[in-house]
């Protein structure tokens, strides 16, 4: 049986069959009796073995996302920019060498790589990064430069945020927004340290990588908890970032991060480290490459393929990466009338209308980061399949996604049989809002798919965690 004929019979299986439930636990009465009444709870499983419904609970209501909306982004860009793809960073420079001397201008431009400098991707740290940096000076034979540093930051022409980024996430390291040259997760680690008696103010004691142009003040106070409750508040262009909420009390060292307001003059403040008598160097930005004509490259940066990159984004819930993606896909399209966010948003939207049919696809960002960004159940599962009928496309998808018992953010979700080591899938999670969606697989057979959303509940999302891997392992079972 060819490919064609495989998916033709599972589409068969799915929508021609009478679909009728296999379990009697079909109401959130009986299955999710423990979530609170007040919440707003949807969720579908299917078994692709069939094509049967397993359980629906309000399958078609729309609910807020959080992180779930990563497996529509990567699935998106698997496909549409290729396994392989991969972004690039080059180097190049403008003017003569004399004598151990570039009289002219090194230019760095970005290509929205969200991997260098990442500690998520170790051949990409900043160590390696700035060695590789070195390499292409040292081969030109450039010490020094009687010029500047220039970060070509044309690559991302519309805003860097997008327009539902929440104001408390825009300084912290998670809202980090990404960047024509982003560096270093587009973060930065802010050191504090409190007061022995509670209710004092805190003070900041380092910044690393230290931002010259940025001042904090701190409103952070000392307290008899012990979990970080500080939250940064800033964006590029404000010369002083406030700090509110609170920390554990008698902390010398006590970090927190924040968002990098300007990665690329950061990175070329440490390109120029790597150069004698950098204190003379000026580093400035562009928005366009008009240098381009009188330029010459002396080297490139590439980034892992997509297929890793994604890999680290489905499993470890980076915000950042996934809204890279976004822009990338946005500027797979040829079209400056609207912004990066704008067409990356209608390329899924498109995409998926063509291949799972008309559902609502509430998308604001790429990570879900975005409080309004909304899907349902029916279609993350129609996704999920689809993708499943996608040789070509799913083991790398599935390779991507995060395994019960084992990886990534369901690594301490269903640890004990029979689903330990069976769920390939991803959380979502943001106060008040927790779901799950993926595969379950057993006896080499097709797949349960599986999609369930809570949103206002009330409660701590780790007792919905509960409620949510109990009410699967009793299902399966």
């Amino acid at each position: 049986m060819n490919n064609t004929e495989l998916k033709n019979r599972r589409r068969g299986l799915l929508f021609g069959l009478l679909i009728l439930p296999l379990f009697s636990l079909t109401s959130r009465s009986q299955a999710l009796k423990d979530v609170p009444g007040h919440a707003s709870v949807s969720a579908l499983v299917k078994d692709l073995n069939t094509g049967r419904v397993v359980f629906e609970h309000n399958p078609n209501k729309n609910l807020i996302t959080a992180s779930l909306m990563k497996l529509v982004t990567t699935a998106t860009a698997l496909d549409v920019l290729g396994k392989n793809y991969k972004f690039i960073t080059h180097f190049r420079i403008t003017g003569e060498i004399i004598n151990g001397t570039l009289n002219g201008d090194l230019i760095i431009e970005g290509g929205g790589d969200p991997t260098l400098g990442s500690h998520y991707f170790p051949g990409q740290s900043p160590g390696s990064v700035l060695s590789s940096v070195g390499e292409f000076l040292k081969k030109k034979g450039i010490e020094r430069i009687n010029g500047r540093i220039v970060v070509d930051e044309s690559y991302l022409k519309g805003s860097r945020f997008p327009s539902q980024r929440l104001w408390e996430d825009m300084g912290n390291y998670y809202g980090a927004p990404p960047a024509a040259l982003s560096w270093r997760d587009n973060s930065f680690t802010l050191v504090l340290q409190s007061p022995k008696k509670v209710g004092e103010t805190c003070h900041v004691v380092s910044v690393v990588p230290y931002t010259s142009d940025l001042t904090f003040s701190c409103r952070v106070l000392s307290a008899s908890h012990n979990r970080d409750s500080a939250y940064i508040y800033g964006l590029p262009g404000l010369d002083e970032w406030e700090i509110r909420g609170s920390i554990p009390a008698g902390r010398d060292w006590f970090e927190i991060k924040g968002a990098l307001p300007e990665p690329g003059l950061t990175f070329a403040s440490e390109v120029a480290g790597l150069l004698q008598g950098n204190n003379g160097i000026g580093f400035v930005k562009s928005g366009n490459n008009e240098w381009r004509d009188s330029a010459h490259l002396i080297g490139q940066i590439e980034s892992p393929p997509l297929s890793e990159i994604i890999r680290e984004i489905n499993r470890h819930s980076l915000n950042l990466a996934a809204d890279h993606l976004l822009v990338a896909l946005g500027k797979s399209e040829n079209n400056n009338r609207e912004s990066e966010w704008d067409r990356g948003i209608r390329v899924i939207r498109d995409y998926w209308k063509d291949k799972a049919g008309d559902y609502y696809i509430g998308i604001n960002d790429g990570s879900g980061l975005a409080p309004l960004s909304t899907l349902s159940p029916a279609f993350l599962v129609e996704m999920l399949t689809n993708i499943y009928e996608e040789e070509t496309l799913f083991e790398t998808y599935k390779n991507s996604l995060s395994v019960s018992g084992r990886s990534g953010t369901l690594k301490y979700m269903w640890r004990k049989p029979p689903l330990a080591g069976v769920v390939y899938g991803k959380s979502g999670s943001m106060k008040d809002v927790l779901g799950y969606a993926g595969y379950i697989f057993k006896d080499n057979k097709s797949p349960l798919v599986f999609a369930v959303m809570v949103n206002h509940h009330g409660k701590e999302n780790g007792d919905i965690r509960d409620i949510i891997e109990k009410w699967l392992e009793g299902l399966y079972q």
